[in-house]
């Protein structure tokens, strides 16, 4: 049987001869210098790729080997085709790719993805890396390795392969939500050869980062991966505010026989720094104030963060025949997210003298202990039924999940069993803050509320893609899933003994499926037509503290799912000499048909009455124009709306925190056989405040452009330099939702410089 017929997951690893990857030209604005250039790579294109023996020195399995922007394949084992072959929009970010950009946490990688908009931290959702995809909130749809992580926190990227987003409804691929798609974080695993790649980063803003990847090929039948990294800066631009990471990442494969192997990991990450929550709104512009950008809003004596991330798994895989594969994943993990930030919110505008107009600097609270229980068990493999030839993909999933969120407040001493006390109401002048603000004069405490969400699921699925034909594949799957949701919540007041508690439960069942058809006209392309449904169950959001939040609540406790259907028709082609060029395109339409809205009989329960409807379009380029010439990147187009609805003063509105149009592309070239320069052009047109519905608050549009080059200063050392935000553009990541937002200030201009050694 032709490797080229086999499912991706039951592949053998790739040991033929490896091209060096040769990198290309920077940026979209500079693409006309360099036309000389390419014209003339065009013609000498084979005389300019070297080819060597053995292995690049911790190279990504699943990227195309000559164009390592250019990922070939998926690392989970339920997307059993090549990218190229797979009928669904799916944008891949290898380790090259963060590396070019100088990304130095998940955060800093999703705000140059077009069609995914960052989210705040509120008061009814936790503080970290939120996330909407094609519009929807995504922010519990984060995989790492295939299981789901649950919570909120802040993510790094030292320990990744790659980073692979899902776009559209893929509830059979991973459960619950998932309604505009889901992130899955590939970690580095064990590979046959021994090497050593350390870097040392020095920047402006305090920035100092060390990373080291070592693997080591401790028998014939042993490999040790280790990843390490220690991370300290401030944030460009901003007053106050730094961040504090560490983490280490290691991970143990033994294979005893060749069809059987065991892969033991474990990943350890600690964040400390203090939080910032950006600047207020102006209600006369509905646009935030225009403040320098280093105004910082917090209390320096009060507001802190502090997470911790503690995970431990274990695969094992057996292959008992050609063409079937066994594995079993079980994961256990636990983490902390731990903060008190200031929500600079409700400007009062009222006196004559600006100088005194003042801003509430109000405190947000969590202190959320996470703890996770996973296993996922499933055979791959593949047979005939006539002259039809199918890879199946079927699968058993558990799994629970217990937040418990204690909350702090403040007490007016920090001997043990002080008081109590409501805190002050602090205000902050707008345009002069202080930090320091002598109206802080409490200690940190426990309030007494507790909050605890239990969630377990069951699931199983059946994935299955048939040849019909040489050219012709039909896809399709289905998935069951059980889910248990629990919501247990004493509140305390500060002020008094007195206590309430709620105990809320939702039980739920739904199935999903997804279906698709692909067509090869020619070898290296692909038209495809797709369509999947997803479920979201009240509750669903983990983190939550409130119904509007995705929370569970008395309005929803007793209703059923919300259902999405998401159908797309696109195209995909391996571009140029050899294939090293992926070009995608889409159309895209998602319907969610049953949303929860507020009953207009009663005003208070909900009702499943709701529709929206997100309409796009989405580009993509990944790989070589040339050997010389790389680009990563794409444009999407989304049409976003609210469709009629119980409330008709909301039908046709436009969904809120979504850019209508978002474009990114990273282009780098090597100029000399040692000298690769580029940068990224990236662009976002205006989003705006609300809930369901966008409101009249607003954040510009704004273009950002970073600049990248590497030298090889010998075959084992290279210097990067990265300049971000070139023109140091004051813009806003994310909107507050209410109609007195808040608004995150993005980073201002920064230099990081990065020496890479290979051992």
């Amino acid at each position: 049987m032709s490797n080229a017929r086999m499912p991706v997951s039951l592949r053998p690893s790739f040991d033929a001869p490896r091209r060096v990857p040769l990198l290309a030209v920077p940026l979209a604005a500079a693409l006309v210098a360099v036309v000389p250039a390419h014209a003339a790579d065009a013609v000498d294109a084979a005389a300019d790729e070297i080819v060597v023996t053995g292995t690049r020195q911790g190279n990504n399995p699943f990227a195309d080997p000559a164009a390592p922007f250019k990922v070939d394949r998926s690392a989970s084992s339920k997307l059993t085709e090549d990218v190229v072959d797979t009928p669904k929009s799916i944008t891949i970010i290898p380790k090259e790719v963060i590396e070019a950009l100088g990304a130095l946490s998940f955060r800093d990688l999703a705000r140059t993805q077009p069609g995914v908009t960052l989210g705040t931290g509120e008061g009814g959702n936790a503080f970290g890396d939120r996330i909407f995809i094609r519009g929807f909130d995504a922010r519990n749809d984060v995989y790492v390795d295939g299981l789901r992580d649950p919570g909120v926190g802040s993510r790094e990227v030292f320990a990744l392969e790659q980073v692979e987003i899902v776009k559209g409804p893929s509830s059979t691929y991973g459960g619950r939500g998932t309604t505009g798609g889901s992130v899955n974080l590939v970690s580095k695993a064990p590979q046959k050869d021994d090497f050593f790649v350390g870097e040392v980063t020095g920047g402006s803003d305090e920035a100092r980062r060390f990373t080291g990847d070592l693997n080591r090929k401790l028998s014939d039948t042993v490999e040790l991966r280790v990843n390490g990294m220690f991370t300290d800066g401030d944030v460009a631009g901003r007053g106050y505010t730094h961040n504090t990471r560490w983490g280490v990442a290691g991970s143990l494969a033994w294979q005893p026989t060749a069809a059987v192997s065991l892969i033991a990991d474990y990943y350890h990450l600690t964040a400390d720094g203090l939080p910032d929550w950006g600047v207020p709104f102006d209600p006369r512009t509905q646009q935030p104030f225009a403040v320098p950008r280093t105004t910082f809003y917090g209390i320096v004596r009060r507001d802190f963060t502090h997470g911790v991330m503690d995970i431990g798994t274990v695969r094992g895989e057996w292959r008992p025949t050609a063409g079937l594969k066994l594995t079993t994943r079980t994961r256990y993990g636990n983490s902390l997210n731990s903060y008190i930030a200031t929500v600079p919110e409700a400007p009062n505008l009222t006196d004559p003298n600006p100088a005194n107009w003042t801003v509430r600097a109000n405190p947000q609270t969590r202190n959320a202990r996470t703890e996770t229980w996973a296993n996922a068990t499933e055979a791959t493999g593949e047979f005939d039924t006539g002259r039809f030839h199918h890879s199946v993909v079927a699968g058993v999933e558990f799994d629970h999940e217990d937040i418990v969120n204690r909350p702090f407040a403040f007490a007016s001493s920090e001997n043990f069993g002080a008081n109590v006390v409501a805190g002050p109401i602090i205000l902050q002048r707008i345009f002069a803050p202080d930090p320091y603000n002598p109206a802080y004069t409490l200690f940190r405490s426990l309030s007494g509320a507790r909050q605890e969400t239990l969630t377990t699921t069951k699931a199983a699925y059946l994935l299955d893609t048939i040849d019909l034909t040489p050219k012709i594949k039909l896809s399709g799957g289905v998935r069951f899933d059980d889910y248990i949701v629990s919501y247990d919540s004493l509140t305390a007041l500060p002020t008094s003994a007195a206590q309430t508690r709620s105990v809320l439960r939702n039980h739920s069942s739904f199935v999903n499926w997804n279906a698709g058809l692909t067509y090869k006209p020619v070898e290296r392309g692909t038209v495809y037509f797709a369509a999947s449904s997803s479920s979201n169950p009240s509750g669903e959001q983990s983190d939550s503290a409130g119904v509007s939040y995705g929370g569970l609540g008395p309005t929803t406790v007793n209703l059923d799912p919300e259902r999405n259907y998401s159908y797309e028709v696109g195209a995909k082609y391996e571009a140029g000499p050899g294939g090293h060029l992926l070009l995608t395109a889409a159309l895209f339409r998602t319907d969610k048909t049953n949303g929860r809205v507020t009953n207009p009989l009663s005003g208070t329960s909900q009702v499943l009455a709701g529709q929206q409807r997100v309409e796009g379009v989405e580009l993509d380029a990944s790989g070589n124009l040339t050997p010389r010439w790389a680009v990563f990147g794409g444009y999407t187009y989304l049409d976003a709306r609210v469709l009629p609805t119980t409330n008709p003063t909301v039908a046709g509105g436009q969904f809120p925190n979504v850019a209508e149009h978002s474009f990114a592309l990273l282009s780098t070239y090597r100029v000399f056989d040692r000298v690769t320069v580029g940068g990224q052009a990236n662009y976002n047109s205006a989003k705006f405040g609300g809930t369901t519905t966008a409101l009249s608050s607003t954040l510009p549009g704004y273009w950002r452009f970073d600049l990248t080059a590497k030298a090889s200063i010998t075959s084992k050392v290279e210097l990067q330099v990265n300049i971000l935000n070139l023109t140091d553009k004051v813009y806003y990541d994310a909107i507050y939702r209410s109609a007195t937002p808040f608004s995150y200030i993005a980073p201002g201009r920064s230099a990081l410089a990065t020496l890479r050694f290979k051992i």
